[in-house]
């Protein structure tokens, strides 16, 4: 209805327009030079009209062409963006796979239009690696820096897992070490400076990282107590490769800290080193019925009866009375048998023997036994135990 009432209104407004032109169309004069061009008022007013339409068709024309234009340029580089994200995916794929060339090649295609480079860079360093091409990753490792230097530490620790991977021990350590000045309490920079330390077997430095590693929470209070273990361990055990060994054991040891003196492990690998020097037997000797007190342990025992005091009959009054505590033992009874030869108990340390044999048979109890009985004179019976002994091997 409205729009009826509007086209009334425009039929009512032409009729009285053509009636006004009718009775007075007037006159136009358009004067240049020499040029002049008179026309009706209302055929100059429609003939502007009609020019300000034709200005306007032309300009919608040329908004369109550079639309056109604009929308070409637009495909353009959405189709490159998607050729790129398709080869960087299919080369990603390949490396999954295990086809290095392949990645790299496709990875090499799709870098120049990725809006994360890094990746590709980041990807083909490890296809280059799996290549042996070392060169070549450094290379693309460096063009990673270059188009993300804020992700120096990141792009390092990727360089330092490629390395180790590879056992370039060294650089690993070298690149790890230069990320630690960046970020000295970066959890993963210090895990696997830890791992190089203990690969290397440098216990020094795996204990001077345990704090930091706690600290950055990249391990536990659990974990922290076993790797201080381990690595006071292998000190003590290490200690056996200095030029002075009983100095060098003893530093190991005043260095622990005295609730890790009191560890039953510990103290047990430092009686053994402790045990390499004959001079230190008798202090071994007093450690080893220390420890025996507390809890069993097979090396000790063993050790017991090879030490060298200057008083075997108070060692073997001693290791008789763990027969009270710890019976049946095939050990105790060699350990047993070993004190009493030493004392010249030949009859005491013929039954020590036997009854071992009887708890387990044994080469080293063999081997013992034989020797007994070639001092007993008994030639044919060592021969048998000596023969029996290396059936057992």
């Amino acid at each position: 209805m409205r729009r009826f009432i509007w086209l009334l209104l425009a039929l009512f407004f032409s009729v009285w327009i053509g009636l006004q032109i009718a009775k007075d169309p007037g006159l136009a004069f358009f004067s240049y030079r020499h040029w002049s061009v008179e026309m009706p008022l209302w055929f100059a007013a429609l003939s502007l009209i009609a020019v300000f339409f034709l200005f306007r068709l032309i300009w919608s024309m040329l908004n369109g062409i550079d639309s056109i234009f604009y929308r070409w340029n637009d495909w353009l580089r959405w189709h490159r963006k998607n050729k790129a994200e398709s080869q960087t995916n299919r080369g990603l794929i390949e490396l999954i796979e295990g086809h290095w060339r392949k990645a790299e090649k496709y990875l090499m295609a799709g870098i120049n239009q990725s809006d994360v480079p890094l990746i590709n860079y980041l990807a083909l360093a490890k296809a280059a690696q799996e290549q042996f091409a070392y060169d070549r990753r450094d290379n693309y490792l460096r063009k990673a820096h270059a188009v993300a230097p804020h992700a120096e530490v990141g792009i390092g620790l990727i360089q330092a897992q490629l390395q180790k991977s590879q056992g370039q021990i060294e650089q690993a350590l070298a690149t790890l070490n230069r990320l630690r000045t960046l970020s000295p309490n970066h959890g993963l920079v210090l895990t696997l400076l830890e791992r190089i330390y203990v690969h290397l077997g440098d216990w020094k430095n795996v204990l001077a990282l345990l704090p930091h590693l706690y600290k950055s929470k990249s391990i536990t209070s659990e974990q922290l107590l076993l790797l201080e273990q381990k690595s006071y361990a292998e000190l003590l055990k290490s200690a056996e490769n200095y030029s002075d060994k009983s100095v060098s054991l003893q530093e190991v040891w005043q260095g622990m800290p005295r609730r890790l003196q009191k560890n039953p492990h510990l103290l047990s690998c430092y009686v053994k080193q402790l045990g390499r020097d004959p001079h230190q037997h008798v202090e071994v000797a007093g450690l080893i019925e220390l420890l025996m007190k507390k809890a069993w342990n097979a090396e000790l025992v063993r050790l017991y009866g090879l030490l060298n005091t200057d008083d075997p009959l108070k060692q073997l009054a001693h290791a008789e009375r763990w027969l009270v505590r710890y019976p049946n033992q095939a050990l105790i009874f060699l350990t047993l048998g070993r004190l009493s030869m030493r004392c010249q108990l030949w009859g005491k340390a013929r039954s020590y023997f036997e009854n071992s044999l009887e708890l387990e048979k044994n080469a080293e109890t063999y081997l013992e036994y034989g020797k007994l009985l070639e001092q007993l004179n008994e030639a044919m019976a060592a021969l048998k135990a000596y023969r029996n002994g290396l059936a057992l091997l």
